[in-house]
């Protein structure tokens, strides 16, 4: 197998490092509030959590049963200042779950304009390519000139426009 730093490769690696220096600007990015809000929804959304939660929410009931027998339980069945603390720690969870996918969704997006403009960009030198080996045949006298009618339409680069206009027509409702 060949190391990406070998003569035959040498695309491969400045590719690789062209996306990896993407994706570090795009982490470099986010704020020290973005920051603490995805390091707090990686950490809460471990399987640890589901278990000392569970802990939690046993141990406060059992407590509270225990005390209730004597009259001390400082949340006595049904628990109102526990699912008052749940309730809040839910609210949170799903905020600090938002805000981490809406800039994830950030990123996707500017990540899928990067892919739309490289396969653009792509199509229209593939087009070029197509043209040349076109023209390159007709001016060759030792390759036979034939008319090829889907290397007519493939040295056309593609309107974008219109391929949204053929799949609106397309698609079902």
């Amino acid at each position: 197998m060949n190391d990406s730093n070998t003569p035959e490769r040498p695309g491969v690696t400045k590719t690789v490092e062209s996306i990896a220096q993407l994706e570090a600007r795009a982490t470099e990015d986010r704020s020290l509030h973005q920051r603490w809000i995805e390091h707090v929804t990686v950490t809460v959304g471990q399987p640890l959590t589901v278990y000392l939660l569970t802990a939690f929410i046993l141990a406060w009931a059992g407590i509270n049963l225990m005390l209730q027998k004597t009259g001390n339980a400082f949340d006595p069945p049904p628990f109102a200042w526990l699912q008052g603390i749940v309730s809040l720690c839910a609210l949170l969870m799903t905020i600090f779950i938002l805000t981490t996918s809406n800039r994830i969704s950030q990123h996707d997006v500017r990540r899928d304009r990067l892919d739309l403009q490289i396969n653009l960009m792509t199509e229209r030198k593939i087009s070029k390519v197509i043209e040349m080996l076109e023209a390159m045949r007709k001016d060759t006298p030792g390759i036979p000139d034939r008319h090829d009618p889907e290397a007519s339409v493939m040295r056309n680069a593609i309107d974008p426009h219109d391929v949204v206009r053929e799949i609106d027509e397309h698609s079902p409702g």
